[in-house]
């Protein structure tokens, strides 16, 4: 098979923020820096990262997202989708969710667009030649899963009465991100899954609940959005989508596997929870033929030293149901959680890295 990722340790998740950057952004709710002087420490900050990628030998670089909140931020850059804030000056998760007040779409001449591209363009004249810049985005799924959460059933429905005219419009939304990314030179896009960890506490379970229907049901109309939004991608741009680990601790696991997996998109990021030495069951790889699998098998917000000999164990095992060639080794997912905070340090996080990619020099070679 063609191996559309040419690196063995890959980036699926944000990183923990550095001291300067915790500070930073303290100092910026107090008042005491301005965006500029963020921006400023946030460059700073991110080429430390790719900094320190290149001393451990990494091919893949993100920028941490750094410069991110959380998963919405993105969607308010999007036309007619904004921050709902019932309390003026709270920031707080519970806070932070997106309403719609029209047509959704994305016009890199829009006033609030062109911040995200051009950080992911601040990336790439910062790497040289010898990296691959990858950009991580939450994922169309996730954006559904927000507009018609129960909270915001009742506004969507003003602007979009129909979830299929409602999937149509994103769809036609990241086909245009995807275009302007790859315009910019980005080869290797994650969508990234954050249907079981909305703000607020709301996961796709309530939410099937809410809208009368079943998670399988919904699980297709998910897999029928991601499929919309791939189906004129570009061949040489590596798509890959990360998908939480509970959509595997389903009752309908295996069909849920079947549908979500059975897209167009070239690799799939999993996240196998915090079971770094546990067994695990890697029996939805089967759905995965032909496509590249990314393992997030270290664990994020565990202190505890990597164990080598397991992780290996656990490539040998995925090993037996896809071509060692087409796997890649990840942590699973985020270093911080989406009110920002993370269970270990900053240097506890780049020795967990440095790890992998030692591992992978011992499993592939590189």
């Amino acid at each position: 098979m063609r191996r559309m990722i040419p690196y063995s340790v890959d980036i699926t998740g944000n990183f923990v923020y550095s001291p300067q950057l915790i500070e930073a952004r303290k100092q910026v709710q107090e008042g005491l820096l301005n965006a500029a002087q963020l921006l400023e420490i946030e460059n700073k900050e991110i080429q430390h990262i790719v900094d320190t990628c290149k001393q451990i030998g990494l091919k893949c670089v993100t920028d941490g997202d750094y410069r991110s909140n959380g998963y919405t931020d993105f969607f308010h850059h999007l036309q007619n989708i904004s921050k709902h804030e019932t309390e003026p000056n709270d920031t707080s998760e519970e806070n932070d969710k997106s309403v719609i007040c029209g047509k959704i779409d994305f016009d890199n001449h829009f006033l609030s667009t062109p911040p995200v591209t051009e950080h992911f363009t601040y990336l790439t004249g910062i790497i040289g030649g010898d990296m691959y810049a990858k950009a991580l985005l939450p994922s169309p799924m996730t954006l559904l899963a927000e507009l018609i959460r129960p909270e915001n059933r009742l506004n969507t429905g003003r602007y979009y009465p129909d979830i299929e005219v409602l999937s149509h419009d994103i769809a036609q939304t990241y086909k245009k991100i995807i275009r302007e990314f790859y315009n910019m030179g980005c080869r290797f896009l994650q969508f990234s899954d954050y249907t079981w960890n909305l703000t607020g506490g709301c996961d796709i379970q309530q939410i099937s609940e809410a809208n009368n229907t079943d998670l399988t049901s919904l699980s297709t109309v998910l897999a029928r959005l991601t499929e919309l939004c791939l189906n004129d991608k570009p061949d040489d741009m590596c798509i890959s989508l990360q998908f939480d680990e509970k959509w595997w601790n389903t009752r309908d696991r295996e069909k849920i596997a079947e549908i979500l997996l059975s897209t167009q998109a070239n690799a799939i990021a999993f996240d196998f929870g915090n079971r770094e030495n546990e067994n695990i069951d890697f029996s939805i790889l089967k759905h995965c033929q032909s496509k590249d699998v990314i393992l997030g098998l270290v664990s994020t917000s565990s202190s505890q030293p990597i164990s080598t000999s397991t992780i290996t164990h656990h490539i040998e095992n995925a090993a037996r149901l896809l071509p060692l060639e087409s796997l890649h080794l990840s942590c699973q997912g985020n270093f911080r959680n989406l009110s920002g905070n993370s269970s270990i340090s900053e240097q506890e996080m780049w020795n967990k890295i440095a790890t992998m990619k030692n591992i992978a020099k011992t499993v592939w070679g590189e």
